[in-house]
């Protein structure tokens, strides 16, 4: 139904949050996805190994946008095909929408979408055909920008004239995202490869109006566009482009005598690119110079105050505890003392992917296909080359670390240190640990060692329990006390403290009726989150009180689906069981669920429980990592033999299915009173720890304190 045609130059990172959602929008909807990429140096190849249904096209040189995109329509046949930069992010409802607006047009032949800034606001993306009024009041233009609502820019931005949601046409519309009909293009052909860069859109449309095919500004669609990706890297050629594009376009249309305008057109154009050369040329100096004096020998200096450059490496943005925090860390910091980067990993195909966290901020993560799970020493090894790369490049003052993968990136730190004489602070968070639950015992006293070692090269190991901590210093004796700080993790946890205002909804869709009891587990589908021990915990649960009307729900996804799924049918759990998949608006599932259930091997801090302690939802844990923190201790009430009591939940000990099972029903069962005690104190526990601001303040204080000891 749709090809999709994507023109790279340079800006393979951002290529890839653009694929991303492509394929969130298409969900089921027929697309063949189809990337020119013009000679990038950014290793593009690694967008095959994470997409392998895209078809890579590389070019020999920078042919240009107008000759890339020939190619590729060359080689599609679609009704359809959607244009996109690979600076843009598709939102939800995307292709819905305008299939249905093109289906009941038939003479549109060009759409573009609602196009957004990353600060949410609309870019001037259709306009009116340009004029020579369009140099002062384009979308650019400084008269534009210090009077944007100025009669003669409305007039030439369409955009300002759009109520937000009907269609309406317009003289052309931007390439950055386009929807063309392939009919449209059969009548008045292909781009005119002699616009390199720049205003092949507006010849385009022009075009298609003189053919009599409508071109739309169509407001219910929507994308994000990242302005200048790929421009900014070749600033001076682009700069020239765009002028030469607007000759090439003023002579192809002018309806004036060519000999006699021609003159002024060239002086005014030359006048415009020295003054656009030269306030660029200012900008890019202002820019990059960040010391406005220097001291020198016996030179009285000024130092202007610099950012403290924080490089964050985790091994991959998975659906969790340690995605949820590494995006608060990385856009949450103080901006006028820090200066985040995000380097992540690449996410398996049988994991739920979190990097939407990240749609729409300036703070996108560099993903490194490298830096994978699976232990391999080819790609380990390039992963360590390009993080030393990334060090050389970046030149940051602290590098910080989450999850254990991630974590052997402080030994490129300890070679940088020592070949560039830096002294380049490192963080290390163990969100949980390996040590236990994962791998054999041979292994795990293996990672045990390894962790004992890099944790020499260390300045900070931050636990974020105290059970964690417990853990690291006497368990497994990863360093001494002076060095492992705990910091706590924190959310923003308004959507679960009113998640109540959702309820129903999820039961509607599961259509599950109000007095059906919901149980529900949310975490990855894999063997350290023991969901047997849970689906055998509701089999005895089912036998013991068949006359509770009972559904357990499971939120996650992951490598072992297909053997729970065969489990609980081999143990006739399939008319009790359901299987949701990832649910993004998790607060959504919350507002329905009677009790959270967790049955976990080894956690760190659990993110599921906080949440459900936040949406005032009953708690059932087994006692691993900082289960335990959470839920409190014994709060007086009597205690069965096969579960614990706490001030905030149940607790049962690790594997123990029966006591497990005996500790639903008392959640059941007990006292209206003494239920709604401990969901307050709960909600009361979260909300004063577990804070977003707790914790930014926290880092931060780290950060400082740091940076005072490398002084």
């Amino acid at each position: 139904m749709f090809d999709i045609i994507i023109v790279n130059y340079n800006s393979t990172d951002y290529l890839f949050n653009c694929l991303r959602s492509v394929f969130n929008s298409l969900q089921s909807l027929p697309a063949n996805v189809l990337v020119e990429d013009n000679d990038s140096k950014d290793i593009v190849d690694r967008v095959k190994a994470a997409f392998p249904h895209v078809v890579l096209s590389k070019n020999r040189y920078n042919m240009g946008f107008s000759k890339a995109i020939n190619n590729a329509l060359k080689k599609s046949d679609s009704p359809y095909i959607l244009i996109l930069n690979p600076d843009t992010y598709i939102l939800d409802g995307f292709f819905e929408s305008i299939m249905r607006y093109l289906e009941e047009s038939p003479d549109v032949g060009i759409i573009g979408p609602k196009i957004l800034d990353s600060d949410g606001s609309v870019q001037g993306s259709a306009r009116a055909f340009p004029t020579p009024l369009t140099g002062l009041f384009g979308r650019s233009s400084l008269l534009t920008k210090f009077f944007p609502n100025n009669p003669l820019t409305r007039e030439n931005i369409l955009t300002m004239k759009s109520d937000g949601k009907t269609p309406m046409n317009v003289d052309w519309v931007s390439g950055a995202s386009l929807i063309v009909r392939r009919r449209a293009i059969e009548d008045i052909g292909l781009l005119d490869e002699r616009f390199f860069i720049y205003w092949e859109d507006a010849d385009w449309c022009k075009r298609m109006w003189d053919r009599g095919w409508r071109v739309v500004y169509f407001p219910q669609a929507s994308v994000i566009h990242y302005v200048g990706v790929s421009s900014e890297k070749v600033l001076l050629r682009s700069i020239l482009e765009f002028h030469k594009s607007s000759y090439r376009l003023f002579v192809k249309y002018s309806k004036f005598s060519i000999w006699f305008i021609k003159p002024f057109v060239i002086i005014g154009l030359s006048l415009r690119l020295c003054f656009v050369l030269t306030s660029n040329g200012i900008r890019v100096w202002y820019t990059k110079s960040k010391f406005a004096i220097h001291r020198k020998e016996e030179t009285v200096v000024l130092e202007e105050e610099r950012k403290i450059k924080v490089l964050r490496i985790i091994a991959r943005l998975n659906i969790g505890g340690p995605a949820i925090h590494v995006h608060l860390l990385t856009n949450g910091l103080d901006e006028n003392k820090f200066e985040p980067i995000l380097l992540a990993g690449k996410i398996s195909l049988a994991e739920g992917d979190m990097s939407y966290l990240f749609s729409g901020l300036d703070n996108k993560p560099i993903i490194f296909p490298e830096l994978q799970r699976e232990i391999s020493l080819r790609m380990d090894l390039m992963a360590f080359y390009r993080i030393f790369n990334i060090l050389r490049k970046e030149k940051p003052e602290i590098v910080h670390t989450h999850t254990a993968k991630a974590g052997s990136a402080r030994l490129a730190v300890v070679l940088y240190n020592l070949f560039y004489g830096k002294k380049v602070r490192t963080v290390h968070t163990f969100h949980g640990h390996v040590f236990e639950g994962y791998f054999s015992r041979g292994k795990s006293m293996f990672f045990v060692w390894i962790e004992s070692f890099l944790a020499k090269f260390t300045d900070v190991i931050i636990a974020i329990s105290k059970a964690q901590k417990r853990d690291l210093l006497e368990r497994f004796r990863i360093a001494p006390d002076k060095k492992i700080k705990i910091v706590e993790l924190g959310f923003d946890l308004k959507p679960f403290l009113g998640s109540k205002a959702l309820k129903g909804q999820f039961r509607r869709k599961l259509d599950v009726s109000e007095d059906t009891l919901l149980v529900g587990i949310i975490g990855r589908l894999v063997p350290i989150k023991n969901h047997t021990m849970f689906f055998r915990a509701a089999k005895i649960f089912i036998r013991k009180n068949p006359k509770v009307s009972v559904r357990f729900i499971v939120i996650g996804d992951g490598e072992l689906k297909c053997e729970l799924e065969a489990f609980c049918q081999q143990q006739k759990l399939t008319n009790y069981v359901k299987f949701c998949g990832w649910i993004r608006n998790v607060p959504l599932v919350y507002a329905d669920l009677d009790i959270l259930a967790l049955t976990s091997r080894n956690e760190g801090t659990p993110v599921s429980i906080v949440e459900a302690m936040a949406s005032f939802v009953p708690v059932i844990a087994t006692d691993v990592g900082g289960v335990l923190d959470l839920l409190g201790q014994q709060d007086g009430v009597p205690s069965s033999d096969d579960f614990l009591i706490c001030e905030r939940g149940i607790l049962c000990e690790k594997g123990d299915t029966l006591g497990f099972a005996k500790g639903l029903e008392y959640l059941i069962g007990e006292d209206i009173q003494e239920k709604e005690k401990r969901l307050m104190q709960a909600r009361s526990f979260v909300k004063e720890r577990f804070t977003e601001k707790r914790l930014l303040h926290d880092i931060e204080s780290l950060y400082l304190e740091l940076m005072k000891k490398k002084a």
